[in-house]
């Protein structure tokens, strides 16, 4: 027995619209960032733009998986499209470690030359916008995140949290080679390259872990103990689940009394279902209903 569970259109809506109003701020930060950095010759403020860039195109990539994994399932693709996701994490890694090479390759060129700063205060100004843009896209996405259940929207809003420091890092680089110590700037690019290196590993980490169908095991008790406090239910066992895009699907094994009729143990079966999305937020439950006659397990 399959309990039905949908992400409601207008929640659909709330996060994408949360991706493109930040994508759209990050573009314009990131747009003003180039040109100043190119002007002023800034390699912190430049490894900044950069990254900015690069959250701007993996936005794109992201919302480009999200259109095609709300697509039906089809033949081939029987299980339908929600693993597109991960292949866009990957697409979302290459992106990264490009600009991350690329803020190397500036920095160190900028370290290694004898070339002076022109137009600091502007770029300074740029890195300013950049701790802004972030700063802003970061409580909105986390708010609307929070609104409707949405981890992933709350997760990306702490990222930029961590990308308004890396913007306030440029400034601070910059802000100190105006005053004389012109090796800030270069380092500053220099950093913001390991910042953007260590939001790679993150990257990198969770989507091993999706690969590997992990799931957090307090995920796994909150389903059972949801099960659990259905009137009828005396057991669940073999529960099992793993993450398809953003919706996890949860399979498990409950007991029901071995007298009971066919209706009452449909009865039951969907109680556990509409329980356990009641719950747990993204979660599509398969149910499978056994006599309790005694101990068993299934195998995967």
């Amino acid at each position: 027995m399959t309990g039905g569970h949908s992400h409601s259109l207008p929640d659909d809506r709330d996060a994408n619209r949360a991706v493109i109003v930040s994508a759209v701020a990050l573009g314009l930060a990131s747009a003003v960032e180039f040109a100043t950095a190119l002007a002023g010759h800034s390699a912190g403020v430049l490894a900044d733009a950069l990254h900015n860039a690069g959250d701007v195109l993996t936005t794109l990539v992201l919302l480009i998986a999200f259109a095609v994994a709300r697509r039906p399932a089809t033949r081939r693709f029987n299980s339908g499209f929600g693993r597109v996701e991960d292949v866009a994490t990957l697409v979302i890694v290459l992106v990264i470690a490009f600009t991350a090479a690329a803020a190397a390759l500036e920095s160190l060129g900028r370290l290694l030359s004898t070339e002076g700063y022109s137009n600091s205060v502007p770029a300074m100004g740029a890195a300013l916008v950049g701790v802004v843009a972030n700063l802003g896209v970061s409580e909105y996405k986390i708010r609307v995140g929070r609104r409707i259940r949405s981890t992933a929207l709350e997760a990306d809003g702490l990222h930029s949290r961590l990308d308004a420091l890396v913007s306030a890092g440029a400034f601070a680089g910059l802000l100190l080679a105006w005053m004389g110590f012109a090796i800030a700037d270069p380092l500053a690019g220099l950093a913001v390259t390991i910042a953007i290196v260590y939001i790679l590993a993150g990257t990198v980490g969770r989507l091993v872990l999706r690969m590997m169908d992990a799931v957090d095991p307090d995920v796994i008790a909150q389903i059972s103990a949801a099960a659990k406090s259905i009137k009828g239910v005396l057991g669940v066992h073999d529960v099992r689940a793993r993450w398809v895009g953003r919706e996890l699907v949860a399979v498990l094994h409950i007991d029901c009394p071995p007298d009971a009729t066919l209706a009452q143990a449909h009865d039951i079966a969907q109680a556990v279902a509409h329980e356990v999305e009641h719950r747990v937020p993204a979660v599509q439950v398969d149910v499978h209903m056994d006599p309790c006659t005694g101990s068993h397990s299934h195998s995967p």
